[in-house]
């Protein structure tokens, strides 16, 4: 009878297990009321609204090109660009416009990428909108554009292969941010997180809704939407993934419900943030600036600054802290560092705190430099898993390395391919790679027998 009282005991919930699940409700209800009053927000800012644009051809603004917007087949606005290529035409109401590129307002030696691609379809909803048109040729008197001249040549190539060198800086800390995270709790765990890349998502949606909200300048924000960030990693520790070890369920079980679970936050994403890109207000338009031979947005300099500076304190973390000892330790031999003294349990959850507000930050970055959707970090699941495939399993900096290899290598191969064959060129990296050190860059060889 007293064996039997104490069973009951023992596989009773625990008090801190019902926190940690009701914190995982309380979570999924913020996400609904923090989604609920965007319908609100959006119907009192149509006086914002507006239809803009740069025309330019690399680093050449191109001046007195002549823009249409239409509605319903009649005439809203027109816009021709000024010395920068800037352009821009408010609106009264959301709708479906129709953008058009008056072809022959092009100056001599400039034309569209595509010529067929005239007109565009753009639909306004609750902010302002950029319309995008392709262009090709060379600006007179410009400092050279998509087709330099001979005799700048050599410069101008240069100047191409450093742009696109920073730019896969730029993607590839991004990735490594994400995959830092990931490997980290592969590390401690033996978990193989496909959620992770919804926590990416996570941060840029939370992000962006603060922003919406309150008004509040994107730094602000973009700090609620990381500590956001880190709080699902907590809940997810101590509601799900805990438990779930505690149970002594198997990993390829647990890898089964980290499908489910990012499935789960993809679709309530879609239901409360919606179908619809969106853009965040700050930073959206920036002309290019020049430093040196590089030629970028202001926001990609920050953004570049922010991630290299995020990933080197990681590093210092794990190298001159005592819980990045403890991390290392676990992730190295679990038994062992537990024996040693180190609370293991502890160490995973900060692992997973930190590893999901890390990925919050990244996302956040992201969106940046592209735009919040609900599908965004599901788009870079491939990467993030290429990058700490690259690197090695479960080392936080063969993350970082193969993370910044995968945004070079995809970034300078759209130097001679296709757009949409960056990514395609970056697994292909990862093929070779694996083929010769099967156990990524940094990662080590295990022995079997």
């Amino acid at each position: 009878m007293a064996m039997s009282a104490f069973a009951t005991r023992r596989h009773r919930p625990t008090r801190r297990a019902w926190a940690a699940r009701l914190g995982l409700a309380t979570l999924v209800a913020i996400l609904a009321g923090l989604a609920a009053p965007v319908a609100v927000g959006a119907q009192d800012r149509t006086a914002d609204l507006e239809i803009s644009g740069t025309a330019r051809v690399g680093r050449d603004a191109v001046e007195g090109v002549r823009f249409v917007v239409e509605l319903d087949g009649e005439l809203v606005g027109e816009a021709v660009t000024d010395g920068e290529g800037k352009w821009e035409i408010p609106l009264d109401q959301p709708g479906s416009y129709v953008v058009v590129i008056d072809v022959e307002s092009l100056p001599d030696g400039v034309s569209l990428r595509d010529p067929t691609v005239t007109s565009r379809e753009i639909e306004v909803v609750d902010r302002p909108i950029a319309a995008i048109f392709a262009l090709q040729g060379e600006v007179a008197g410009g400092t050279g554009g998509s087709t330099p001249a001979t005799s700048g040549a050599l410069d101008s190539d240069f100047e191409r292969y450093l742009d696109r060198a920073a730019s896969g800086v730029r993607v590839g800390s991004l990735v490594a941010l994400a995959a830092v995270g990931l490997s980290l709790i592969y590390g401690v765990t033996g978990l193989v997180n496909f959620a992770h890349a919804e926590m990416v998502g996570f941060g840029a949606i939370v992000t962006w809704t603060v922003e919406d909200i309150t008004g509040m300048p994107l730094v602000l924000a973009a700090a609620v939407g990381i500590a956001f960030g880190a709080v699902l990693g907590l809940v997810l520790e101590n509601g799900l993934f805990g438990p779930l070890r505690a149970r002594r369920l198997s990993l390829i079980s647990m890898m089964v419900v980290s499908i489910g679970l990012a499935f789960v936050l993809r679709y309530l994403f879609l239901i409360y943030f919606g179908s619809d890109r969106k853009f965040f207000q700050d930073f959206r338009i920036q002309k290019n600036f020049d430093l040196g031979p590089l030629s970028l947005p202001p926001k990609d300099y920050f953004i570049i600054v922010i991630a290299l500076l995020v990933l080197v304190s990681v590093g210092l973390l794990l190298q001159r802290t005592k819980l990045g000892t403890a991390m290392r330790a676990v992730a190295d031999n679990r038994d062992l560092a537990e024996s040693s003294g180190i609370d293991v349990r502890r160490t995973i959850l900060a692992v997973w705190i930190a590893g999901s507000a890390l990925a919050a930050l990244g996302g956040t970055l992201l969106g940046v430099t592209q735009q919040v959707s609900w599908q965004m970090g599901e788009r870079q699941l491939l990467l993030i898993f290429a990058a700490v495939t690259l690197g090695g399993l479960g080392t936080a900096y063969g993350a970082m390395v193969g993370g910044l290899a995968i945004g070079i290598a995809s970034e300078m191969s759209t130097l001679w391919l296709d757009n949409d064959l960056k990514f395609l060129v970056a697994l292909t990296v990862l093929i070779i790679i694996l083929i010769v050190r099967p156990q990524g860059v940094l990662g080590q060889r295990e022995r079997f027998g």
